[in-house]
């Protein structure tokens, strides 16, 4: 049998739920059977919620916090969880780990603290010199796979930020990303479009003929198998019944609303265009219950799950 992969699990902003799920998913016992886990943050916060070292052993960033108010952003908890995503990627860029599952952040204690990265993507972007990394959020169990063109970014800002490079840049990651996933030459993809109708043949929005359309026909040259622009209801239905195999998605909510519709908390965001799997579960920190035994670790188990899987694809 093949060795299982060694993966690095970060603590998260230690005020949410993040230690709390990592360490439920330990005692599970299925992230055993998919992986040799080590954690990776505060010795002193991983013990708080409940981290013994028979679980796993523990890579501690030593910045010496010792408590941190449950529930409330914090310049010291995004000082925190930076300190365990930078030293997990680190593990992982030296070939000690082979991936790394990132328990939630908190954008605003990351701001507060000084951090200059908005999110754990646009960090692997530019630490990591990775510009080509993207945002996928899926869920494997139920075979739905989405790539976002635009990530963390206003509403109002979408139309004027999406143009035909960006949409190709999108659909080509993630036809990179599913074809050795699901052992398919040509994965088969479909474009979300922006307006209502896909903007009803220019009657309900122009962006469709004037960035969408052109997208696809780049892509289609390069040899993807990219359809669409679809209103976006539709898409998500032919790529719920198997019509598609992957669906490019224009913004956030365009692809969260529907993948927690179909899969509630069984969301993992997967960051693809690195040297190494980095997946997470694709929920947020959950202060409002932060401390109080409730927070469910299906998605981290699934982020494991693929982070093993993507290890040996």
């Amino acid at each position: 049998m093949p060795e299982k992969p060694r993966l690095a699990f970060t603590l998260g902003d230690p005020a949410g739920i993040g230690p709390e799920i990592v360490v439920k998913a330990l005692r599970s016992g299925r992230v055993a059977r998919v992986c040799r886990p080590i954690i990776v943050g505060e010795e002193s916060l991983w013990r708080r919620a409940g981290w013994t070292p028979s679980l796993a052993p523990v890579v501690d960033t030593r910045l010496g916090l010792r408590a941190v108010r449950l529930g409330e952003t914090d310049k010291n908890t995004g000082r925190a969880s930076f300190a365990a995503l930078d030293a997990a990627a680190r593990l992982a860029g030296r070939g000690i780990v082979r991936g790394i599952v990132t328990a939630p952040i908190s954008k605003k204690s990351w701001k507060a603290a000084g951090i200059p990265f908005p999110d754990h993507t646009d960090y692997f972007q530019k630490t990591w010199r990775r510009p080509g990394a993207q945002m996928i959020l899926a869920s494997p169990r139920q075979n739905l796979w989405s790539i976002l063109v635009t990530r963390h970014i206003p509403l109002a800002q979408v139309s004027s930020q999406l143009n035909s490079a960006l949409v190709l840049t999108a659909a080509r990651a993630l036809h990179e990303a599913l074809s050795p996933l699901l052992s398919k030459k040509r994965p088969g993809l479909v474009l979300c479009g922006l307006n209502p109708h896909a903007g009803e043949e220019g009657i309900l929005g122009r962006e469709e003929k004037t960035k969408l359309a052109p997208a696809v026909a780049s892509a289609r040259r390069l040899g993807l198998d990219l359809q669409g622009p679809l209103p976006a209801d539709s898409a998500w239905r032919l790529h719920k019944n198997g019509a598609f195999d992957g669906l490019v998605a224009l913004y956030h909510d365009q692809a969260l609303i529907a993948l927690k519709a179909c899969a509630g908390l069984d969301i993992v965001n997967w960051t693809t265009g690195l040297p190494f799997a980095r997946v997470s579960p694709g929920h947020g920190t959950a202060f409002d219950i932060a401390g109080k035994n409730k927070a469910d670790p299906a998605a981290l188990t699934a982020a494991a799950e693929l982070a093993a899987k993507l290890c040996a694809s």
